[in-house]
């Protein structure tokens, strides 16, 4: 029986339980198990999540019947001071989430722990999104597993295309004819392209054969200034200053603004992930809107365009007193039953390619979308130092927002392309 119970503590929403199971067969000595470990779990508290966690802890109690499993929701905003702060002596999670393409970062921090001893054995590795998998690595070791993947997709307005007799675009010139089809209809923006989106631009880039930057010699090339680059930059600065697809409410803007247009029958098409659909739940004053909101692939300049490989992957905090404990509960949470049951909870998919054929992704359109995309993808530059080019400087997205105020694409990339690599290269303290 489990008792949850709330405190308030900062930058956290406390979930914690303390209840025996029966017994089993575990890697590690039962009698040697701690009295609980705790877990922290970006984003917040939701009755999905919360039972997951149960069904966890049940598991885990199987083998290790005294030690519970404590769970803290820390918001994304809050994750880097909270991360920090363990670092520097504060309270400290066993095993935690965090952004993918943020592993690097945290293991050159000294913020985690290496993995390899304490995976070596686990069968379903070999299963995972091997990709995936890798780019939870820094130096050579890893000390990040994949916990579930995230695709952006092509939201539309599957009604009002169908009275177009149109398709879903999957190409740039699609995209522009479609976009103004909606307009001239519905008297809507027909597609959204805010600045502030590095996900969407890279997938611009990536589709036209682009790359930000590449690994050369062990060092970092930025790449905005080859043709491909610059060309998907222009395009997609150009649906705003040129074409006037995307409005002008956009620019400087990130893809939460036209959320709530395409929740309230603003928009006719917007990229975003999965996760969108609830977002757009709470934003839409009529609901029954959603039920006409569909998914399709992301339109690439002449096909369907690589999206990044998001998600989350599961460490464990680099001063846990119980490694071995912290990291048997890690591959137990992302393992095949425990990655696909976060994986549906929280609206994502699976980090097992395999997993993808379930039912439950193909029969619902928009996860139908995402299953399909997933399997176009690509990351970002594998370096703690993406962080500071891409969160801190916003080097991509202020390219493109200097190229929408009229700036020279050749000039801005060129210095883009500079800062980028670099930053890439700074030494990392």
């Amino acid at each position: 029986m489990r008792f949850p119970k709330i405190a308030a503590v900062p930058a956290v929403v406390l979930l914690a339980a303390a209840c025996g199971g029966g017994g089993g067969e575990g890697g590690a000595d039962p009698s040697g198990a701690p009295d609980s470990l705790t877990v922290w779990v970006m984003g917040t508290a939701q009755d999905p999540l919360v039972e997951y966690f149960d069904g966890i802890e049940e598991r885990y109690q199987e083998t290790y019947p005294d030690t519970a499993i404590e769970v803290e929701f820390v918001p994304w905003e809050d994750a880097q001071e909270s991360i920090t702060n363990a670092m520097a002596g504060g309270d400290a999670p066993d095993v935690l989430e965090v952004g993918n393409d943020q592993t690097s970062n945290w293991a050159q921090q000294g913020a985690l722990l290496a993995l390899d001893d304490h995976i070596a054995d686990w069968e379903d590795a070999g299963d995972l999104d091997q990709g995936a998998l890798e780019y939870g690595q820094y130096d050579g070791a890893q000390y990040g597993v994949p916990w579930f993947a995230g695709v952006r997709t092509l939201y539309y307005r599957a009604d009002w295309l169908d009275d177009l007799g149109m398709e879903p675009p999957a190409t740039w010139d699609e995209l522009v004819e479609v976009s103004q089809a909606i307009e001239d209809e519905h008297d809507v923006p027909g597609f959204a392209a805010p600045t502030d989106f590095t996900n969407g631009i890279a997938s611009f880039i990536w589709s036209n054969g682009g790359q930000i930057a590449t690994q050369e010699g062990g060092e970092w090339q930025g790449q905005l200034t080859s043709d491909e680059a610059k060309e998907a930059v222009e395009f997609y600065a150009g649906l705003t200053a040129e074409e006037e697809i995307s409005p002008q409410s956009y620019v400087g803007e990130n893809e939460l603004v036209p959320l709530a247009d395409m929740a309230n029958g603003e928009l006719g098409m917007y990229i975003d992930g999965s996760w969108a659909m609830g977002q757009m739940e709470e934003q839409a004053e009529d609901p029954a809107l959603l039920e006409e909101v569909s998914a399709a692939p992301i339109p690439g300049a002449e096909g369907i365009a690589p999206a990044f490989a998001g998600g989350s992957a599961l460490s464990v905090f680099a001063t846990t007193e119980s490694p071995e404990y912290a990291a048997e509960l890690l591959t137990m949470m992302a393992d095949k039953e425990g990655g696909k049951g976060y994986a549906d909870a929280a609206g994502y998919f699976p980090a097992y390619p395999e997993l993808l054929d379930d039912p439950a992704y193909q029969e619902d359109p928009v996860k139908a979308a995402g299953a399909q995309q997933m399997e176009h993808t690509q990351f970002f530059p594998a370096t703690p130092r993406w962080n500071a080019a891409d969160q801190d400087q916003a080097i991509l997205p202020s390219a493109v927002l200097e190229i929408v105020q009229g700036d020279d694409v050749d000039e801005v990339m060129e210095q883009a392309n500079k800062d980028l690599t670099e930053t890439l290269n700074e030494e990392v303290e």
